[in-house]
């Protein structure tokens, strides 16, 4: 009898012990998802595909719209209305998305009804905007100068993705669209490794891939997947163990904080893909003039004007702030894509507005989202009134 009562005595402790180990965990597993936003953004991008509940098929970061494609690298889904994105864990905007022509590519500007193509921006995430439409450089420019001028930004590409989708959804002559007479082409750094990567996706490299570094792979099985999937503890714990270097890349490593200002910034990512000394930069950069010297000839064939607008990164527009961290090798290695465009600018009689100095001179306020590299609201307001000043300088747009 004694012995059964100590056992039923060591089953109510089991049971307590387990319950409270589930609750503890439920409530792990709750806390986690309500303060996910202020997680390390390493642990952020790990859970990023944990559904926000089991029972639902909405996770913790927005899916993004763009996608994989062999034509053009990446692209947006046409058909978003109001969609929520994240461009990072720590930002997001809506998105609605317009079919052009029929065709399979998604911009976030409506096509003319009359085909009347007059004005267009195109480029990477920088021209898309990871704002809200009404914040974006290009919509304030429309709204600055009076231009009806088309956003046709895709996040994730470069200069021959721009090429590509210039031609197949303005130039193409089936379409027999009226030919714009403004093209606003937008550059960062990080094209030529873009326009190489779209090489290497179509087996078309001559230089051979950067081997990837290793990583754990993941486990299999239904159990570990549902886990991954659905439990915020056990992506924790996966990233702390397995250390993903595809994850670790976005990290930014540095930090600094002076008035105004607070930024991250040093993400392995932009030293690499910057890193003009590396074979397939370098081979990302002939693909890219190629393309630029392509439409800018086909653009003024058909009666239009070329410019190019460089966009520099947050490290050169706050240089005096993340000199002192990174070493000036290191900011004059993320330099040299822009500044080896502004000598082929000169070279090729191209038409190209550097925006590094006005925004240095407007430095003194956050014009980056502080842990992203790109653009936030305020700093598109200033490219928007530095790219109006420019196209009253050359003639294009009329004074106020």
């Amino acid at each position: 009898m004694v012995a059964l009562r100590r056992l039923r005595s060591a089953a109510r402790y089991l049971v307590a012990v387990l319950f409270g180990l589930v609750l503890a965990l439920l409530i792990a597993e709750t806390a986690v998802r309500l303060l996910y936003a202020s997680l390390p953004i390493g642990l952020q991008t790990a859970l990023r595909n944990v559904h926000v509940t089991p029972f639902s098929d909405a996770r913790l970061a927005p899916a993004p719209l763009w996608q994989s494609d062999l034509d053009y690298l990446n692209i947006v889904r046409p058909g978003a209305f109001n969609n929520l994105q994240a461009g990072s864990p720590t930002v997001t905007f809506h998105v609605t998305s317009y079919n052009w022509w029929g065709g399979r590519v998604g911009f976030r500007s409506p096509p003319p009804d009359d085909g009347n193509v007059q004005a267009v921006a195109i480029g990477d995430s920088f021209t898309f905007c990871y704002t809200e439409l009404e914040d974006c450089w290009v919509t304030r420019l429309r709204q600055d100068t009076g231009l009806p001028l088309l956003n046709m930004g895709q996040p994730v590409t470069g200069s021959v993705s721009h090429a590509r989708l210039y031609y197949d959804f303005v130039a193409k002559p089936e379409l027999k669209l009226k030919q714009p007479r403004l093209v606003l082409w937008q550059f960062f750094g990080n094209d030529y490794n873009d326009d190489y990567g779209l090489a290497d996706l179509n087996h078309t490299a001559k230089t051979p891939p950067q081997a990837a570094p290793n990583a754990t792979p993941l486990p299999q099985g239904a159990l570990v997947v549902w886990l991954r999937e659905n439990s915020a503890m056990y992506g924790i714990l996966s990233a702390l163990i397995r250390r993903d270097p595809g994850v670790e890349q976005f990290v930014e490593p540095y930090h600094v904080r002076s008035g105004n200002v607070d930024l991250l910034f040093g993400s392995t990512y932009i030293r690499d893909s910057f890193d003009m000394t590396q074979a397939r930069n370098q081979e990302g950069e002939q693909l890219s003039r190629q393309a630029i010297l392509q439409t800018r000839d086909l653009v003024e064939k058909n009666g239009g004007r070329f410019i190019v607008l460089a966009f520099p990164t947050k490290e050169e527009v706050y240089r005096a702030l993340t000199e002192p961290q990174m070493g000036k090798a290191a900011l004059d290695a993320l330099a040299a894509p822009r500044l080896r465009l502004l000598d082929f600018c000169k070279a090729q009689n191209l038409t190209c507005l550097d925006l590094l100095p006005g925004l240095q001179a407007q430095a003194d306020r956050q014009l980056y989202y502080a842990n992203d590299s790109h653009l936030n609201a305020e700093g598109n307001r200033v490219v928007a009134a530095l790219v109006s000043a420019f196209l009253r300088d050359q003639g294009l747009v009329a004074a106020h």
